[in-house]
């Protein structure tokens, strides 16, 4: 919220901690009211597929006993078929009105209100009659030899209910139930069945609601997965839907009882359902309910809550903003005399009389104020001091070397005079005391030629420019040549960036590093030097120059960059020690850093650092 001032900031952080509080609340109470509302439907959806299973068995229970005892009860049914239906002159139905049998199956009919037809066949298939007389006038089969379910009973030999099929009566889908009828002799004379009324099954358990689709209903499937009933939708009957693609209906197929989450493809709704077998017959029996309709009080119960949260956030919303702007007004002067102090004028003060914290504030801001004009006098006079302490240093230091150069001139003059004149009159003490003095005055003379140098760096004219590392590194092994020649040296070298900075000076350190690497790898038959880069991650590039020299002491890492330190003796290996000083000065003038790793007899690693931006002196 970068840009947004403090009076809007508050209020809109009390308005969305009141939004957030009330979506996680919210999302909370839907979270468990989903998970118990699931529940409680799951447990209705499991009673109410049991209660309906037994209204369905029973129905289907009561047609199946219907059947059997007028099958087996009624001399009109048992007598008439053990005597004409096995006599082998009758060959063929007799469609009239009045056969033998009729007023049983017009009782039947007329009181039970299972049946929606009721038949006697011959064993062999053949309709003798089916009451009602109208259908069996538009019968389009007089033989149902072909019939799934005759097959299945001159089998099993008892009482059998189909499979949904189109009766050839009344050209709708339906169920058969046939019982055989048993001579005196045990022997099969006749078959006895019913076409069930499936607009009555499926209104099994609807009660009062017989108008519009209830948002809790069951239906029953036939062993293939035909609906023969249907609560909700009555015409998937009329149209024998298969449903046996659906999870509840191929588990409980399946002889399975449960429940389940499901999307029903037919329906386009997500449901929840549970399911349970009939065993004789092998049906699926099916409740469930959508979710929406499960969970509609919630969701309405959902919208109360977030219309109040979104009402209560706009009243927190205006109130915070008019009770924030009152208490901000103090923080905008503060923010100003801030302000104006950071730029340098310590004059600002705030005037607030208020005894409150903001009041409290305003009286610490201004003795702040107050303090920082005293710092700041101090500060300054303490920087003059430095400045005139360090002109003084450099004219110290300029001076000293200068005028030693000529005494330590004229005193190595004079013994190269000596040595060229007495030196033959000299024994050899005398000529080696001599030559001692020639060297300690060559030392001397380099001594102070590299003071000087390192005088005049802290005080040279600085010309950055955009320069190549790659170019001044060529330029400075170039200059190393001699102290290359006859030596085996194994170089690896990246690829150096470009850098803006003081070419003369970046020459000066590159060439120092190098000639340390070539001094101090002097000793191992094959040197190795690697000089290369990488960046960091604070904005700035890393050189280094590693080799496999005699390495250092990492205690005395310190003292690698100081004017005049040496870790190694003079007669292992020549050098003032001002170099490295000199290559911490300039890069450090570079706005960069140095340091070094390495270890004793294993090599050392030098780094430094310099800005990717024009930073530095």
């Amino acid at each position: 919220m970068r840009g947004f001032s403090l009076a809007l900031k508050l209020p809109l952080f009390l308005v969305l901690a009141v939004v957030l509080t009330a979506f996680c609340g919210t999302g909370l109470a839907i979270f468990i009211g989903r998970r118990i509302m699931r529940e409680a439907a799951i447990e209705a959806n499991v009673n109410s597929v049991q209660t309906y299973a037994s209204a369905i068995a029973f129905y289907v229970e009561n047609a199946r006993s219907l059947l059997e005892t007028t099958a087996l009860g009624l001399p009109e049914i048992r007598g008439f078929a053990a005597e004409q239906l096995g006599s082998p002159q009758l060959r063929s139905p007799l469609p009239i009105r009045n056969l033998p049998g009729r007023s049983v199956a017009r009782r039947i009919l007329n009181h039970s209100q299972v049946f929606e037809y009721v038949m006697l066949l011959k064993s062999d298939g053949t309709v003798y009659f089916l009451e009602p007389y109208e259908l069996e006038a538009r019968m389009s089969h007089h033989n149902l030899a072909f019939a799934a379910w005759h097959k299945e009973l001159l089998s099993a030999g008892k009482t059998v209910i189909s499979n949904l099929h189109i009766s050839p009566a009344t050209q709708r889908p339906t169920v058969v139930i046939a019982t055989p009828i048993y001579g005196p002799y045990a022997d099969l004379v006749g078959i006895w069945a019913g076409g069930l009324r499936l607009k009555e099954l499926s209104g099994i358990g609807r009660g009062g609601l017989e108008t519009g689709r209830p948002q809790r209903f069951g239906y029953v499937t036939d062993g293939r997965g035909l609906a023969i009933a249907h609560q909700a939708e009555p015409s998937f009957v009329e149209n024998q839907t298969d449903l046996s693609s659906l999870l509840p209906v191929r588990a409980a197929l399946a002889g399975q009882s449960g429940t389940a989450q499901h999307f029903n493809p037919i329906d386009g709704h997500e449901e929840l359902v549970a399911y349970t077998p009939l065993t004789d017959p092998r049906w699926a029996v099916v409740y469930e309910v959508p979710t929406e309709a499960a969970f509609a009080p919630l969701d309405a119960l959902s919208r109360t809550l977030a219309m109040l949260s979104g009402v209560l956030a706009i009243i927190l919303g205006v109130g915070g903003y008019a009770v924030v702007r009152r208490v901000i007004s103090p923080l905008k002067d503060l923010t100003t005399a801030a302000e104006g102090i950071g730029t340098g004028d310590l004059s600002n003060r705030i005037e607030i009389t208020s005894s409150d914290e903001i009041g409290q504030l305003s009286g610490v801001f201004n003795r702040m104020a107050e303090a920082l004009v005293n710092k700041d006098a101090q500060l300054r006079q303490r920087i003059e001091e430095l400045r005139e302490t360090n002109r003084e240093l450099r004219a110290f230091t300029y001076s000293v070397s200068h005028d030693l150069r000529a005494p330590v001139r004229h005193m190595h003059g004079y013994a190269e005079l000596l040595q060229k004149s007495a030196s033959s009159t000299l024994d050899e003490k005398s000529r080696h005391y001599l030559a001692t003095i020639l060297d300690s005055g060559k030392q001397m003379t380099n001594l102070i030629d590299e003071l000087l140098s390192f005088s005049r760096m802290g005080q040279a004219e600085m010309r950055k420019i955009n320069v190549s590392l790659d170019e001044l590194f060529k330029e400075a092994l170039k200059n190393l040549a001699p102290e290359m020649n006859g030596r085996s040296i194994v170089w690896k070298i990246d690829r150096l960036p470009q850098l803006y900075g003081d070419p003369t000076m970046l020459r000066l350190v590159l060439t120092n590093l190098v000639s340390n690497a070539l001094k101090f790898t002097r000793k191992r038959e094959d040197a190795k030097i690697e000089v290369g880069s990488m960046n960091n991650e604070q904005e700035e590039i890393v050189v280094f120059v590693r080799d496999n020299g005699v390495g250092f002491d990492m205690r005395y890492a310190d003292k690698l960059f100081g004017i005049f330190q040496r870790l190694h003796r003079e007669e292992e290996f020549e050098g003032t020690g001002i170099g490295l000083a000199n290559v911490r000065r300039i890069i450090h003038r570079h706005g960069g850093r140095t340091w070094a790793e390495g270890s004793v007899d294993g090599g050392a690693t030098f780094y430094l650092t310099l800005p990717k931006s024009r930073k530095g002196e």
